[in-house]
């Protein structure tokens, strides 16, 4: 096999990249326009280093990298670190490459990137069905450092039944909100023009709602509205007449849906029915009537994802000092937790 370290995307990479891409089925933040329009949007802030494996002239594992300087460290990350829920390498699922194999091409890589950066730091893995054959995960040394929250979709009936309170409560408020006016749901809306237009409120809305907030610079409108007309970006609503009061920005992927960007219009008359937790209970009974299994909150603590949540997805990280800089901040990392 042969190793080759990017550090642009030239016509070939992409050529490779997308034909890879629709030949199986990737999670969007592997996507190449997902990565592309990361870059983009932080563009001052990282070098590029894209390792690809092919075997003969097939791309099979794409390691999308970014070198990310921090006072005087150089950290290799996944590109979308910080904005992505779930990252791990680009692999063909019509490559099976074995433990003593993959150990071998990462012996090379290692060779090719020691004097590149400090540390290596690759998180926000995992070894889920929806990400299937992560090989870093599979063969090397990682540790668990977090977990996000999911529902199982198969077990939901059983979790409404031990949360009959809560639902009779979200009953009263949709029956509080019908007498103010008419009130729908909107699973999917299919619309290219009405989507970028949402998805600008729902961004809109989220900034509003936590003015105080450092926002990531991918946090944008132009961002999210680069995957409107992706079919596996979902946007839905709650409209009351002819406003929406809550929006959703997900996407689905096989049977799992990824709750990624909730967001209610900010009005007191309205919040205080809690319009954002109906289009999520909504949004629930939807997915589970389509046979999707897991219902994926992605990241964040808030409590709401506890609360209706009955599974748990691990993270996972690989983290590897390249020489005395970076054991020194692998300390410091070690330490701070």
């Amino acid at each position: 096999m042969k190793i080759i370290l990017k550090k642009i995307i030239d016509e070939k990479l992409e050529k490779d990249w997308i034909f890879l891409e629709k030949n199986n089925n990737f999670l969007i933040y592997q996507s190449y326009q997902w990565n592309l329009s990361w870059l983009k949007e932080n563009i001052n802030y990282y070098d590029l280093l894209i390792i690809c494996v092919y075997d003969d002239e097939n791309l099979v594992i794409i390691f999308p990298l970014c070198i990310i300087k921090k006072f005087k460290f150089k950290v290799l990350r996944w590109i979308g670190y910080d904005i992505s829920d779930y990252l791990g390498p680009i692999i063909s699922n019509k490559h099976k490459i074995e433990k003593e194999k993959f150990n071998e091409i990462w012996i090379s890589i290692l060779k090719l990137i020691e004097n590149q950066c400090d540390l290596i730091f690759l998180d926000k893995q995992v070894n889920e069905n929806f990400f299937p054959n992560n090989l870093i995960v599979k063969n090397l040394e990682c540790k668990k450092y977090d977990e996000n929250f999911r529902t199982n979709l198969l077990k939901w009936n059983e979790i409404k039944k031990n949360k009959s309170r809560s639902l009779q409560k979200i009953r009263w408020a949709k029956k509080k909100l019908s007498e103010i006016g008419e009130l729908e749901f909107f699973e999917e809306i299919d619309e290219d023009n009405e989507k970028k237009n949402l998805i600008k409120k729902i961004i809109e809305w989220k900034k509003e709602k936590n003015e105080n907030s450092n926002f990531l610079k991918s946090f944008t409108e132009r961002f999210y509205s680069n995957f409107s007309n992706d079919e596996k970006l979902i946007v839905s609503g709650l409209k009351l007449d002819n406003d929406y009061i809550a929006l959703s920005l997900g996407f689905k992927s096989d049977k799992n849906y990824f709750y990624l960007i909730p967001s209610y219009k900010i009005d007191q008359k309205i919040n205080k029915y809690s319009p954002g937790k109906i289009l999520m209970i909504e949004l629930l009974d939807y997915f589970e009537s389509q046979k999707f299994e897991y219902f994926d909150f992605c990241d964040g603590k808030e409590h709401y994802k506890l609360s209706w949540s009955d599974n748990k997805v691990n993270l996972i990280t690989y983290i590897k000092p390249t020489n005395l800089l970076g054991l020194i901040l692998k300390f410091f990392l070690n330490f701070k937790k």
